[in-house]
C-alpha cells in the first residue's frame, strides 16, 4: 500500500519518507495522529464495521442465534452489492480529503458508503426487532446510534455529506427489507422447530409408573404471546382439561385436573 500526501500544488504524489495520510480498510489515517476528541472518535468509529461480521459470526455459532446468522449473510450480500455493483455503476468519487485512491492517485468511488450501509442496515434491523419485543430502551439506543457512522465518515473526510445522507436512506430501506424477509421466512419456522425439540424432550422423560410425559396442551409463550396466553396459571382460556390417567404424567392445578405446557421462548 503506497502512502501519499498532498503536494503544495494540490496534487497527490508518492512520498516514501514523510507521509501526511494513508488509507487502511478504506479509512483515512492522518499522520501525525490528531488526539483531539472529535477527530479521534471519527477515526475509531470508522473501523467498527470491520469487526461487526466477526461478532455476528461468533454469536451465531455460540448462541445458535438465527437472527445473527441471517443478518451476517445480509451484511455480506449488501457489502458485495455496494462495492462491486453500485460504486462502479454510480462512479461518484470520494472528496479530495480522502486517502482512498488508486496507485496513480485517482480518487476511488465513494457512493454509496459501505461503512454507513453496513451500520445503518444493522441498526434498522435490530431497532425493528426491539420494537417487536417492546424493548423501548433498545429502540432509543438504536436511534441514537444511527447518526454516528454517517457523521464519522463525513468528519474523517472519506465521504461527502451527500454521499453519507443518501447511503443512510438506502441502508434504512435495505434494513427494513431484511427484517421483513427475516419475519416471513425464519421466525415462524424457527419457533416451530423449537416447539418440536421441547416436546421431544418432554416425551422422553421417565415416569415412576413406567410411562412417559405426554403434554396435552402446547401454548405459545413467546414474549409477544405471554400476556395473552400465560398471564394466569389458572386461566380457563389457557389450559386444557384432561381425564386422570395413571400412565400420563402432567402438571395439575389442584383440585381440578388442568394441564398447561408452555414452549420455550425462541431466542432471536
Amino acid at each position: 500500500m503506497a502512502l501519499r500526501r498532498s503536494s503544495p500544488s494540490g496534487d497527490i504524489e508518492s512520498q516514501p519518507e514523510k507521509e501526511d495520510f494513508f488509507a487502511v480498510g478504506q479509512v483515512t489515517v492522518r499522520l501525525p495522529l490528531d488526539w483531539r476528541p472529535l477527530p479521534l472518535l471519527a477515526l475509531l468509529l470508522s473501523f467498527i464495521p470491520w469487526g461487526l461480521p466477526l461478532l455476528l459470526l461468533v454469536d451465531a455459532l455460540l448462541q445458535k442465534r438465527v437472527s445473527s446468522a441471517f443478518i451476517l449473510t445480509a451484511v455480506i450480500v449488501t457489502s458485495l452489492l455496494s462495492e462491486f455493483i453500485l460504486k462502479p455503476l454510480i462512479g461518484e468519487p470520494r472528496p479530495s480529503t480522502s486517502a482512498c485512491r488508486t496507485d496513480d492517485g485517482k480518487l476511488l468511488p465513494g457512493m454509496p458508503s459501505g461503512h454507513v450501509m453496513i451500520c445503518q442496515s444493522l441498526l434498522t434491523f435490530y431497532m425493528l426487532e426491539a420494537v417487536r419485543h417492546h424493548l423501548l430502551s433498545a429502540v432509543i439506543v438504536s436511534l441514537l446510534l444511527m447518526p454516528a457512522m454517517p457523521w464519522a465518515r463525513w468528519y474523517n473526510g472519506d465521504h461527502s455529506a451527500k454521499q453519507v445522507a443518501l447511503t443512510f436512506i438506502m441502508a434504512t430501506v435495505i434494513g427494513l427489507i431484511d427484517y421483513v424477509a427475516f419475519l416471513l421466512f425464519f421466525v415462524d419456522s424457527w419457533a416451530s422447530e423449537t416447539e418440536k425439540v421441547l416436546l421431544a424432550e418432554v416425551a422422553s422423560l421417565p415416569s415412576p409408573s413406567g410411562g412417559r410425559w405426554q403434554p396435552v396442551a402446547v401454548l405459545d409463550c413467546r414474549p409477544s404471546s405471554l400476556p395473552q396466553h400465560c398471564g394466569s396459571s389458572r386461566s380457563h382460556s389457557a389450559v386444557s382439561s384432561i381425564e386422570a390417567d395413571p400412565h400420563t404424567r402432567t402438571h395439575t392445578d389442584k383440585p381440578t385436573t388442568r394441564a398447561e405446557t408452555c414452549t420455550l421462548s425462541t431466542k432471536l
